[in-house]
Order: C-alpha cells, then sequence, then structure tokens
C-alpha cells in the first residue's frame, strides 16, 4: 500500500472525529425514532390534537368550551397547548400520520442532541453520549406524538440557561424569556420552568458570597417576574 493510499482512510477519520458528538446523536436518535415512527403514534390522543389543531385553523379562533367530550361536552375549556395542536395538525394535512411521527421525531433528536452538547462542556463526548443514550432509554416510553415532546427542547435550553447562571452566581438573561413565552404557547408543563426559576435562584443565592446576595436576589426577582409575564403572552 502506497503513502498516499494510507493517507486516505486517516484523512476520513479525521473528518468524522471532528463532527460533533451532539450531531451523531441527533442523526442516530432521529434514525431510530423514525424507524419505530408507529410507537410515537400509539396513543389515543394524538388524533384529538390533531382535530384540536384543525378546528382551530378552520375558525382562525380557541375553543372556550369542550367540544370533543362526550362527558363534559360544552363545558368551559381553554386549550394549553394550542400550538402545539396546530402544528401537529398541519404536519398531519403535509404528511398524513408521517407528518406528526417525523415532528415529533425531529424534536426529540434535538433535545437529546441538545443534552449531549450540554453535558460535552464538561465530559469527554463518549461519556456525554452514554449519558445521553442512558436518559434516552429512560424516556423512550415519553416519547410520543403529543404537545410535551414539542416542548422538550426548549425545556432543556431554559434549564441549561440557568443552571449557567446559578453557577455563574449572576441571574439568567433575559433573552431565555422568549423560550418560556413560546413553551406556554406548546404546553402547559411551562409551569415547570417557572418552578426550576425558582430553584436555581436558591442554589445561586445558597452559594453566593453574602454581600452579593441582595443585589442577586433583585436580579432574579427580576428575571421571575419577567418570566411570569412572558408565560401570560399567550391567547
Amino acid at each position: 500500500m502506497s503513502a498516499e493510499t494510507a493517507i486516505i482512510p486517516q484523512a476520513r477519520a479525521s473528518v468524522f472525529a471532528e463532527v460533533p458528538a451532539w450531531f451523531w446523536m441527533a442523526c442516530g436518535v432521529y434514525a431510530l425514532l423514525l424507524v419505530v415512527g408507529d410507537r410515537l403514534l400509539a396513543d389515543s390522543d394524538t388524533y384529538w390534537q390533531i382535530a384540536v389543531g384543525r378546528w382551530i385553523l378552520d375558525h382562525r379562533a380557541l375553543p372556550s368550551v369542550d367540544i370533543y367530550s362526550f362527558t363534559k361536552a360544552g363545558e368551559p375549556w381553554v386549550s394549553s397547548s394550542w400550538l402545539a395542536q396546530v402544528l401537529f395538525a398541519k404536519a398531519y394535512d403535509l404528511a398524513g400520520w408521517t407528518g406528526p411521527a417525523a415532528l415529533a421525531a425531529a424534536c426529540g433528536a434535538a433535545t437529546f442532541a441538545l443534552l449531549t452538547g450540554i453535558l460535552g462542556r464538561a465530559l469527554p463526548a463518549i461519556h456525554a453520549s452514554l449519558i445521553a443514550l442512558a436518559a434516552l432509554v429512560l424516556t423512550c416510553g415519553h416519547l410520543l406524538a403529543r404537545p410535551h415532546v414539542l416542548a422538550l427542547p426548549i425545556m432543556m435550553v431554559w434549564a441549561n440557561g440557568l443552571m449557567v447562571a446559578s453557577e455563574r452566581r449572576a441571574a439568567p438573561s433575559f433573552w431565555l424569556l422568549p423560550l418560556i413565552a413560546l413553551w406556554a404557547n406548546l404546553h402547559g408543563g411551562f409551569l415547570f420552568g417557572l418552578v426550576l426559576a425558582g430553584a436555581f435562584a436558591l442554589d445561586a443565592l445558597w452559594n453566593a458570597a453574602p454581600a452579593q446576595r441582595l443585589p442577586l436576589a433583585l436580579r432574579w426577582a427580576a428575571f421571575g417576574l419577567g418570566a411570569l409575564a412572558a408565560c401570560c403572552v399567550t391567547p
């Protein structure tokens, strides 16, 4: 084998090594979820989500009463997942059942790619990937074509932003606020985001120097009020 021929495999290996682990995680999880796409649709509420989304698109309004329930028909009701329902309805209109499955798979892949990237800042790539894969195994039963899956990438970025701020003994960036506003329109779990903000605020204050606690508390309080106001930016 000539020297030139031997260089080619080495160059290819170098190219693959330079690709970040989160990219391979995104591709692998997305492909896996598409292969088991029927599993993403193994929930009786998926069609209900699509039907509500289609009603919103057809009427250009949000329902104020229960329109599909047998036992509570006509009762006051507000959808906390209206945006996710619209996205699922549009995905279904574009590609049939493949659409919602592909949308849920993309959000799941983005979530675990983000987790791998976040862990990779403190751990070797192989360790970060193994932890992300373990998390995938633990959560696979919850990866369904439902609104909470669309909110998972937002939750990951939100939690990481709070964690980084807490570690730095600083308040989170106000650029995070549009994320929780989006979360509030996708799924009611945005309340968990507010709880996380309070928990990380306490952690930051606990570990801060005594002289820094009051100004730091005021900055976190301002962020908390901004987050609460952002959650109200819904129809």
